[in-house]
């Protein structure tokens, strides 16, 4: 089983406005709800590729019920810590006649020293039973840079790997506690190393994370490919195939779903890449995070040319 942790839940709600502006009142064409933050996104996917998953992490108030009610619905195995502050509500507004795509993030809500107790102790439950844990998202602002440290040594107790997506003074500090694999994006990944000039230049700050003992980096450019180091060896995807974006919001989850759906179970690593990086193409044509089509991921994958360059 492929356990998340989701630090700062969500209700996503997206809405397409069609001639949307800052002034005057829209009529939205489509709302979709749908829980969100990064780990419930990859235990969506993961769930909906027939691979055991559970979502924990922290909810609270009515909107956190609402992220268990809507789980269940979907059928994804989910166990939370609850408490009384409300869990955050994000907003997304697609204009499809302009490629108007406009987030709005609130930013959670502060938790208490005993739910963090309490999240020690599910894990301690649940994580002994996992392949992988998966840490993804943001927490909450004021959230100790240590947190997702902490939290990355405990599960190792228990001989899991661990994969880490965050970015800033967590990932920062996550990355001491040597996960398994990281899947920065390139703006997170320059937040990390600093600015990044060339391709040769990122693969050098790559190694000097690798060298940190980090096993497998990947880092994903958007509609220009990916970056990757795993095993000794350095991997690039010049570009992705051309599709009709809908919204990349999700896409980076799906690659990590897709990655760790085929990597645990034993496929090479270009492999599980490709699957990865087709997932997140697939997610970004549809409304809403962590959706995809299966047929449209296969045949992405076959489309996707990986180079192995000297390390």
């Amino acid at each position: 089983m492929i356990l998340t942790v989701t630090l700062n839940p969500s209700i996503d709600k997206n809405y397409i406005v069609q001639n949307f502006k800052l002034n005057g009142i829209h009529r939205a064409q489509k709302m979709m709800a749908l829980p969100g933050g990064k780990g419930i996104n990859v235990s969506r996917v993961l769930h909906s590729l027939g691979v055991p998953t559970k979502a924990t992490g922290i909810v609270g108030g009515f909107t956190g019920k609402k992220i268990e009610k809507f789980l269940k619905k979907e059928s994804v195995p989910y166990s939370f810590v609850q408490i009384r502050a409300e869990s955050r509500t994000n907003i997304l507004i697609l204009d499809e006649f302009s490629d108007m795509h406009c987030e709005i993030n609130e930013q959670g809500p502060s938790i208490p020293v005993g739910a963090w107790d309490r999240l020690y102790i599910k894990l301690k439950d649940l994580a002994p039973s996992c392949s992988w844990v998966v840490f993804a998202g943001s927490p909450p602002s004021e959230t100790s840079p240590q947190i997702y440290y902490r939290l990355i040594k405990q599960v190792q107790e228990y001989g899991v790997k661990v994969a880490l997506d965050t970015r800033g003074k967590w990932l920062e500090e996550g990355i001491k506690a040597k996960p398994n694999f990281i899947k920065p994006n390139w703006d997170e990944f320059q937040e990390l190393v600093g600015p990044v000039h060339s391709t040769v230049h990122a693969f050098q700050q790559a190694r000097r994370i690798e060298a940190r003992g980090v096993d497998t980096i990947i880092i994903s450019t958007g509609s220009n490919g990916a970056l990757a180091i795993h095993d000794g060896q350095s991997y690039c995807v010049r570009s992705l195939p051309k599709i009709e974006v809908v919204s990349p919001v999700g896409s980076g989850d799906s690659l990590v779903a897709g990655f760790l759906a085929k990597f645990r179970n034993g496929s090479d690593f270009p492999e599980a890449l490709r699957h990865g990086l087709a997932l997140g193409c697939s997610n970004a044509t549809n409304f809403g995070a962590g959706l995809f089509d299966l047929e449209e991921v296969n045949s992405l994958s076959q489309q996707i040319d990986l180079d192995e360059l000297p390390y």
